[in-house]
């Protein structure tokens, strides 16, 4: 027996519960008595005993699954979670929805699958009276492009579940007074997390950005950076990530708190990093590639915290034997050389590396530990200076013109060929 309280009418109620929806559920879809109670619960504001036809819920299940191509696992979740469907007719409420949607947004048919699955209750909804009010109000206040609308629907299903007027619009107002965010702004961060429109402000997001500027002394400007450079901190918990990850990587290199705010500001995705499967075995590879001290360690990190994001296998490890073969470095003398200037590392391989010692190779120069910092540090008018490159080349205005607009990997590949 399932017993409800209808609070809205402050009487205690007992409904017999339809032994043919349950008989249904059990049947096709061997769901479990908990399943089953969970959704005759949901299913109680539209429907009362008898419950269910079985023979149209049985042929709205089949239309449905063959128009979405639903797995049987992936039907039982739509049913389960919007059970209503089963008192749907598929030709009169189900088809024109799809159909609708699928049209407004442009979806393929994955996609219409998709938005389906994540909002099974957009089956029901009417899509002059709903749908087409909400998309027509969010579009309009970020200024989305369709292609924008659609990113945004298929990432959160807030976009029909929260309500514009009563949730969605209260919420972007607050966000964006709080950062002082101009439109583009707000625009970029929904974009780059949709879900902020299920966010509750007052519940979720406010307390994040207080704990979050309150534990690093950030700054109005400072705070809105973090939050532009990463949007999904917004989504964060506080206390179960950002504040243990930031506790983690102060003790690991003692930071100050100064050094600490330092290194989010120069690398605000560091607190969408996971302390322990990202960033301290990072910071190990490196120390131990390098023969790093804790206090060089330290120094490397503030003087390029872009490091703590970077993969040591794909990316600095790669890099520091490029560096230790093609400039003749001894590994004391590269280590010297990286805790005197950091930056090293955040040079390309692919982009400034490899095709600046290409070039260099290409001109006859001598690649050795001198032609280091030139090739890493020097800006691109710079370096091809440097290798008098123009006059070695013999080129004309309108030539040089050219090759100094080309790509790094480009450009290497013209001098080779022009050297032939």
């Amino acid at each position: 027996m399932l017993s409800t309280v209808l609070f809205g009418l402050g009487l205690a109620c007992t409904l017999q519960p339809s032994g043919r929806t349950a008989t249904f559920l059990r049947v096709r879809f061997a769901c479990t008595d908990d399943e089953v109670l969970r959704a005759e619960r949901r299913l109680l504001p539209y429907q009362v005993h008898p419950g269910i036809d079985p023979a149209r819920a049985g042929n709205t299940c089949d239309l449905l699954q063959s128009r979405l191509s639903l797995s049987e696992l992936e039907l039982k979740k739509v049913v389960l979670r919007h059970p209503a469907v089963l008192n749907y007719s598929y030709e009169a409420t189900i088809v024109p929805s799809l159909a609708a949607l699928q049209s407004r947004l442009s979806l393929s048919e994955p996609e219409l699958k998709k938005v389906v699955l994540k909002l099974p209750s957009v089956l029901g909804y009417s899509y002059e009276g709903n749908i087409v009010p909400s998309l027509a109000a969010l579009q309009s206040r970020l200024s989305l492009s369709e292609p924008e609308l659609k990113k945004v629907v298929l990432s959160t299903s807030a976009v029909f579940s929260c309500g514009y007027e009563a949730n969605i619009a209260p919420s972007l107002a607050a966000l964006q007074s709080r950062l002082s965010l101009s439109e583009p702004e707000l625009k970029k961060v929904v974009l780059m997390l949709p879900s902020v429109l299920s966010c509750s402000y007052e519940a979720n997001i406010a307390p994040s950005l207080v704990a979050l500027q309150s534990r690093l002394s950030l700054s109005e400007p400072e705070l809105k950076k973090v939050v532009l450079k990463l949007p999904s901190v917004l989504s964060f918990s506080y206390e179960a990530n950002i504040a243990p990850s930031l506790a983690a990587l102060q003790s690991r290199l003692s930071l100050s708190e100064p050094e600490l705010k330092r290194v989010v500001l120069g690398l605000p995705t560091v607190l969408g990093c996971s302390y322990e499967a990202n960033i301290a075995p990072s910071l190990g590879a490196l120390q131990s590639r390098l023969s790093l001290s804790e206090p060089e360690l330290k120094k490397v990190v503030l003087g390029i915290p872009p490091v703590l994001g970077c993969s040591f296998e794909a990316n600095i490890g790669p890099t520091l034997d490029f560096m230790e073969t093609a400039f003749g470095l001894a590994p004391e003398e590269l280590r010297k050389r990286v805790v005197a200037n950091p930056t090293l590392l955040s040079r390309s391989l692919e982009l400034r590396y490899h095709p600046r010692v290409a070039i260099a190779s290409a001109l006859g120069v001598v690649v050795a530990r001198k032609t280091l910092n030139p090739t890493a540090m020097y800006t691109d008018p710079k370096f091809m200076a440097w290798l008098r490159i123009r006059e070695r080349l013999g080129l004309a205005d309108e030539d040089w013109a050219a090759l100094c607009a080309l790509p790094a990997v480009e450009r290497a590949d013209n001098v080779h060929n022009r050297l032939r």
